[in-house]
C-alpha cells in the first residue's frame, strides 16, 4: 500500500494566534496559556512577521530577568546609581520585542510534511510559520506532524 505523499496545507492550523512587539511579557504569558500554544510569531503593525516568541523565550526571561543597569536606565542620585546592578526591572515593563527570537523559519502550503519535519527537526524548533505571498496563513507544530506518524501506526 503506498502512502501519498502529505502537504502543509492538510496539517496546517490557519488560525495563527500571534503577538505584537509593543505587548508586555506579562500579556504574551496570558494570551499564550489562554490560547493552549507554546510559542507565537510576533507582526508589526502592518502584519509582516518580524519574529516568534515561545514560552522557553518566556521563562528563560522571567529566570534572568534584566536590571535596570542592563536595560538602559539611568537615575541622577548617587544613591540610585550604586543600586543599578541589583534593581530588578519589573516584568510588566518588559515586551516581546525583549525576548523575541528574530529568525523565523517558514514553508508555503505546499510543502510536503517530510520536508517541514526535517526543517523542524535540523533546525530544533517546534514550529513553522506558514506564508504565502509574504502573507503569515497558519503555523504547523511538532505536534501537528506528530498527528501524521499516529496515522501511520
Amino acid at each position: 500500500m503506498a502512502v501519498r505523499p502529505r502537504r502543509v496545507s492538510e496539517l496546517m492550523n490557519p488560525d495563527v494566534v500571534t503577538l505584537r512587539p509593543d505587548q508586555s511579557l506579562v500579556e504574551a504569558q496570558r494570551i499564550l496559556s489562554s490560547k493552549s500554544v507554546s510559542g507565537a510569531p510576533v507582526v508589526d503593525a502592518a502584519g509582516r512577521v518580524i519574529g516568534v516568541v515561545s514560552q522557553n523565550d518566556l521563562v528563560r526571561k522571567a529566570a534572568h530577568p534584566d536590571t535596570v543597569a542592563h536595560a538602559g536606565q539611568f537615575f541622577s542620585s548617587v544613591e540610585d546609581y550604586a543600586d543599578l546592578g541589583r534593581t530588578l526591572v519589573a516584568p510588566s515593563s518588559q515586551h516581546v520585542s525583549d525576548v523575541l527570537t528574530p529568525r523565523v523559519y517558514s514553508v508555503s502550503r505546499d510543502t510536503g510534511v517530510a520536508v517541514a519535519a526535517n526543517i523542524m527537526r535540523e533546525r530544533r524548533i517546534h514550529r513553522l510559520l506558514v506564508i504565502e505571498k509574504g502573507v503569515l496563513v497558519g503555523v504547523v507544530s511538532s505536534l501537528d506532524l506528530l498527528r501524521v506518524v499516529e496515522e501511520l501506526c
